[in-house]
Parts: structure tokens; C-alpha cells; sequence
């Protein structure tokens, strides 16, 4: 009250707190807005993380072309896949819990399945690294006699563990076989069951009518060398017939 004048001091009031309809559902969207992002930000906070299988050698290098098959905690549900240049294969958005994870190195490192599990949880990914050993190198040079026409002659090595299967190249006559490393083996031109490098059906060498070397061997990474010197008769023997001309 000053001079008889009551005073009336300034309030501000909102738009949403008034009686009106309009004011009423600004109100309600307002209330709307503020829960959705409230349950997004929990829906997020409680999202799987991914389960990452990451498979390296016992150089730690990555190793490429493994094949992964990861089965959920339940069994009903299972994905497969191979590991990148990083030795990587993952899974977003999966089922919380205890995955079952098999990695099959490449056929090259002549080694078992590998078992393990990881645990997927909210947030943060579930990692398996899993290790396998290098495998031993067998560098063979073929050497072709004289007058012979180049051919991409294939070698194996036939071993304990295992056999492999390469091609020498058309210039130069090398070839490189993985075998499992430490044991025993002996390389020797054949007549070639591949048309590419890998593991064949067949493990014997036929050392009586062709070039085969000693008993040789490789530790876990580690390489040998051979060189083979077969004769005319015996390369033509296992020379392959010529590759056709490819047309454009």
C-alpha cells in the first residue's frame, strides 16, 4: 500500500501451468518429450555390447580367413562368419549371457578347433582372444632341366600330421609348403591334384619314379629348404597340360 494504492508486485506464470486446452496439451507434450528421452537413454545404457572374436598367432599377429561360428547362451540361435585383417569377427546387438565360440585357423597352420567363450554384457563389448601356432615353411626350388618346356609343376610335402600342396611358380620354380610344424616330412614332385595351394586328399609321393627329398622338418615358425632336380623324363611326367588361352 503506498498512498493508498495497493501494489501489485509482477508474476510470471507459464503457458502450461494456466487452465486453458491449449496450455493443457503443450503441457502434456512437454511430459512426453522429457520421458522418451529418459527411456532412450536407459534403453541405451542397457544395450548388449558386441562380442568380438579376435584370433591371433603366438607372434600375436592377426590371423585372416579363420572361420568363427559363435552359438547364444539359449543354443537356439547361432552366426558364423571369418576374421578380417584384423584377425577379427564380430557381432553387435546379441543376447546378454555366455556365448560358445569355435575358431577353425586356415587349413595353412594345420591346427584343431579352438574353444572358448565370451560373456556379452550391457555397454561394453565381450572380447575372446583366442591363440593358435604358426606353422613350419618348407621354401622348395624345382629346378627344370634343359630344353623343358615351364610348367607350373606342383610339390607336396607328406608329413605325420599332414600333407600340402603348392604350386612352383612358372619362372622362377619355387614353392612354399606349410606344414605342421615339428613334424616329419618329405617333399617331392607330383602329378597335381590342386589347381591351387592347400591340402590335398592324397599323401603319398611316388619317390621311386620322381625327385624326392630327405626327411625334413619345421618348428613353429621356423623354415626349411629344398631343392628338387628332376630329370627330363620325370618332369614331363608331371607337367601339367597347358592352361588354355584366355579369350577376351
Amino acid at each position: 500500500m503506498k498512498n493508498g494504492v495497493e501494489e501489485k508486485h509482477a508474476s510470471f506464470t507459464p503457458w502450461f501451468w494456466s487452465y486453458r486446452w491449449a496450455a493443457r496439451l503443450e503441457g502434456a507434450l512437454v511430459v512426453c518429450v522429457f520421458a522418451g528421452v529418459l527411456f532412450i537413454m536407459g534403453y541405451l545404457f542397457q544395450m548388449p555390447g558386441a562380442l568380438v572374436v579376435h584370433l591371433q598367432d603366438d607372434r600375436h599377429d592377426p590371423v585372416k580367413n579363420a572361420r568363427v561360428r559363435c552359438t547364444a547362451p539359449s543354443g537356439g540361435q547361432s552366426f558364423a562368419g571369418l576374421t578380417d585383417v584384423f584377425g577379427e569377427a564380430k557381432w553387435p546387438g546379441l543376447d546378454k549371457g555366455a556365448w560358445r565360440c569355435e575358431v577353425t585357423p586356415p587349413d595353412s597352420f594345420h591346427a584343431g578347433v579352438v574353444t572358448g567363450f565370451a560373456t556379452v554384457a550391457a555397454r561394453h563389448p565381450a572380447v575372446w582372444v583366442a591363440t593358435v601356432e604358426r606353422p613350419g615353411r618348407i621354401a622348395v626350388q624345382v629346378v627344370r632341366p634343359d630344353g623343358a618346356a615351364r610348367a607350373k609343376v606342383a610339390v607336396r610335402a607328406a608329413c605325420e600330421g599332414g600333407a600340402w600342396e603348392a604350386r612352383a611358380g612358372l619362372l622362377d620354380g619355387r614353392a612354399l609348403l606349410f606344414v605342421p610344424h615339428g613334424a616329419s616330412c618329405r617333399v617331392g614332385l607330383v602329378r597335381p591334384e590342386l589347381p591351387f595351394d592347400g591340402t590335398p586328399t592324397q599323401t603319398a609321393l611316388d619317390c621311386e619314379n620322381e625327385p624326392c627329398s630327405a626327411v625334413v622338418s619345421a618348428g613353429v615358425g621356423q623354415s626349411a629348404s629344398v631343392v628338387l632336380k628332376p630329370t627330363r623324363e620325370q618332369w614331363e611326367a608331371v607337367r601339367p597340360p597347358p592352361e588354355p588361352d584366355q579369350k577376351p
